[in-house]
């Protein structure tokens, strides 16, 4: 089969396209024919060799953690899912910039029928990490106030979606630019980042979501009230110590997520979906040969949505 790989760590030039043996499945996992990727950060950052799980990655290693595809092979053990049927999910194993893939079967649900493949795939990790960070983190309630940044990226536009969900009132920085999309997503105040100071424009605050870490995160705790929590998603910056005595100045509670899978969550994911509760945006699409440039792209950190790749 055809797939991405890195055979050392670095720059997105390390990326490229080998023919390695197609999967078979195991007891309780499906082989799945990929027809699309999801780009995360995360997928950059191991490929840089600066993420944690980098000490633990056998090179050469097939990188990519969402996928949409259809069930080509089904385990002995799995049950509820056919030959044919179209799934979506994240993998916490097998790499997803291949053409096929062997997956538990607990890290993948049936895709909805008006989902296209591409935007399926933009889903699980993003929303997963917004969804957990939102509600297992920050527990928001109806009427309380969040400031969520890069609220117009992948995990950000959704974030901005099931803060709504819940009754918060939702603050977003983002580009001039996007001050449209946010408030097509339901953000009660869109903050031009470049242009305006958030903390004058956001104060008292129950949470924040924070995902760029250093002066954005020091600012962002002085705009939380005491006893406030701040989601920080970049786990490079964990245990920064100013933001944790500005923290405990002020009485505001950290957090470093570590995401995790839930297949339930994925199963209302797809129900949202289903019903136009949810939605989520595609910003472009490449095809497996250009993955190189699909990860320039992902960090140049000017993306609306999600990228994706077609397999």
């Amino acid at each position: 089969m055809k797939a991405a790989i890195i055979n050392r760590f670095g720059s997105p030039e390390e990326l490229e396209i080998a023919e390695l043996e197609t999967p078979t499945a195991g007891p309780d996992q499906a082989v799945i024919s990929i027809k699309a990727a999801g780009i995360n950060p995360v997928d950059t950052k191991i490929r840089s060799g600066k993420h944690i799980s980098c000490k633990d990655l056998n090179l050469p290693a097939v990188l990519g953690k969402d996928f949409s595809g259809t069930i080509e092979q089904v385990g002995e053990n799995v049950s509820g899912f056919e030959v044919g049927d179209a799934v979506f999910g994240c993998s916490f194993g097998a790499g997803t910039y291949a053409e096929y893939m062997a997956a538990e079967s607990s890290y993948f649900v049936k895709k909805p029928a008006n989902l296209s493949f591409e935007e399926a795939a933009a889903v699980p990790l993003a929303a997963l990490t917004a969804y957990q960070s939102i509600h297992e983190h920050l527990k928001l309630q109806t009427g309380q106030r969040i400031l969520i940044h890069a609220a117009a990226g992948g995990v950000g536009h959704l974030a901005v979606q099931f803060a709504k969900l819940t009754g918060a009132y939702v603050y977003g920085t983002a580009s001039e630019t996007n001050a449209g999309f946010l408030k097509e997503l339901g953000a009660d105040e869109a903050i031009d980042y470049k242009n305006e100071k958030f903390e004058e424009r956001a104060s008292g605050l129950d949470a924040v979501i924070d995902a760029m870490g250093g002066d954005v995160l020091y600012r962002s705790i002085s705009c939380v009230k005491s006893g406030g929590t701040v989601v920080c998603l970049p786990s490079s910056t964990k245990n920064d110590p100013k933001a944790l005595a500005l923290a405990r100045e002020k009485d505001v509670n950290l957090i470093w997520p570590m995401m995790h899978p839930a297949k339930d969550q994925l199963e209302s994911f797809a129900e949202l979906l289903q019903d136009g509760k949810l939605r989520v945006r595609v910003d472009k699409v490449y095809s497996l040969d250009d993955i190189n440039r699909a990860h320039s792209d992902m960090e140049s950190h000017k993306t609306r949505g999600k990228l994706v790749v077609v397999i």
